[in-house]
């Protein structure tokens, strides 16, 4: 499916809330986005540099421990209907999310080298403008037919990946093809890539509504939350293609 932690029913849950007099604005949205990036740019550094300094083993446990915890987290914000939670859990869930990027980054360019990781930085956030101009631009109209087909796609890459993990226990060989560096592997991981740009149409459209449906104004953090969560899933799919292409060479 699409972003799942930027749902109708996510929407409408903050705007039932009478309470609140402050409602959520755009710049709010992108202001606590900057700030969560800022952690998870922090904490991920962290790891990269302790797997640079040589120790990999602590770096390698971090990063596992925050995959872990990050995902708990993320499902507590997804589902938990107190917001007071939003900020600290989205703050906690930035740092975990960087940990294990951080240990993902240096294992990789320990393979292939820095660039690799920069690049990928830089494909991630240069997709991520694009995707807003085209956006705000009117060029990509989030319709309900385009909705309907990016959440098939993305749905249908959830169930590859989870396919291809069993078999992996089983079989490899069978997975080689997919998730190889062959041209085969190269074509699966652009389409993923494309997927998850396009994602981020869905996200601004959400934003969007919540925005003009006047929700409370702690969906700011969950707006932030939510966009982090598709960012990460870019840059890991970007760091995979080039980590397949590099191999080739």
């Amino acid at each position: 499916m699409s972003n799942p932690v930027l749902s109708n029913r996510i929407t409408e849950r903050f705007a039932d809330d009478g309470n609140s007099l402050a409602t959520m604005s755009v710049s709010g949205v992108l202001l606590k986005s900057l700030f969560l990036f800022a952690i998870l740019i922090a904490s991920s550094t962290y790891t990269f540099s302790l797997a640079v300094q040589g120790f990999t083993d602590k770096a390698l446990m971090l990063g596992t421990v925050g995959l872990a915890v990050g995902f708990v987290t993320a499902m507590v914000i997804v589902f938990s209907k107190n917001e007071k939670l939003l900020a600290p859990l989205s703050m906690l869930y930035a740092a975990m999310e960087g940990l294990f990027i951080g240990g993902l980054s240096a294992t990789l360019a320990a393979q292939f080298g820095a660039s690799i990781v920069i690049n990928a930085v830089l494909a991630t956030f240069g997709t991520f403008a694009a995707m807003l101009f085209l956006y705000s631009a009117k060029i990509i109209k989030c319709t309900e037919k385009f909705k309907s087909t990016i959440i098939l796609a993305t749905f249908g890459v959830l169930v590859i990946y989870l396919v291809t993990l069993i078999m992996s226990f089983f079989n490899p060989t069978l997975t080689s093809a997919l998730m190889g560096s062959g041209n085969v592997g190269i074509g699966f991981s652009i389409f993923v890539c494309v997927i998850a740009a396009l994602n981020l149409i869905i996200d601004f459209n959400m934003i969007e509504n919540a925005k003009n449906m006047g929700v409370s104004k702690s969906f700011e953090w969950y707006g932030g939350f939510s966009l982090m969560v598709t960012l990460i899933w870019l840059y890991i799919e970007i760091l995979r293609l080039l980590s397949k292409s590099n191999s080739r060479n």
